[in-house]
């Protein structure tokens, strides 16, 4: 497998093909909640439609705010490296912080959802990535990269990587020195 020397920094930009999925999506559950009945009282099924169509509005707002507009998402402008040597991508939050690629990310000619999960917490968040919300060519490349990386095991960061996370992720060589410690060492 061809690596990606330069890393990929993922900044999506907003994304009509969502936010058209998004309106979709939830005008649809609104429009299911009319013709719905209850076997209740004429206010009490009222009292719960409007409930319920807040929670439909609550969903929306979240939905739009946190994966269209990513206002305070944690991985937006997070970095990704190929990792030759554990031949897998490392993930870098924009803080800095290390995360990994779990299970359940998903890629697709049209969408690519992937759920990342940073190496200091067990919380899993998702970045929701368009065509239109990214240039091409990384589109292409994050496709064809997560289908072909392997996962990466969380903990075991090669020595070139922590290198050229701190350098300030340039494309400068880092010197070729591997430990043989356990905790660095990828196999």
């Amino acid at each position: 497998m061809s690596s990606f020397t330069t890393p990929i920094i993922l900044k999506p930009r907003f994304s009509k093909r969502f936010a058209l999925v998004l309106m979709i999506l939830h005008s649809g559950a609104l429009l299911m909640l009319l013709p719905l009945t209850f076997p209740l009282t004429y206010k009490w099924a009222i009292v719960i439609k409007l409930f319920m169509g807040l929670f439909v509005l609550a969903s929306a707002l979240h939905t739009t705010r946190r994966y269209l507009l990513f206002l305070n998402h944690p991985f937006y402008g997070c970095t990704l490296h190929y990792d030759e040597y554990n031949d897998c991508i490392r993930v870098q939050s924009q803080l800095g912080q290390p995360a990994k690629i779990v299970s359940g990310s998903y890629s697709h000619l049209q969408l690519i959802v992937l759920r990342l999960k940073k190496i200091s917490n067990s919380k899993v968040d998702t970045l929701i990535i368009f065509p239109d919300a990214v240039n091409t060519q990384t589109f292409r490349q994050l496709r064809v990269h997560l289908r072909h990386a392997n996962e990466c095991v969380s903990g075991k960061w090669s020595i070139e990587m922590i290198i050229k996370c701190h350098v300030g992720l340039s494309n400068t060589d880092a010197p070729n020195t591997r430990t043989t410690n356990s905790s660095t060492e990828g196999r």
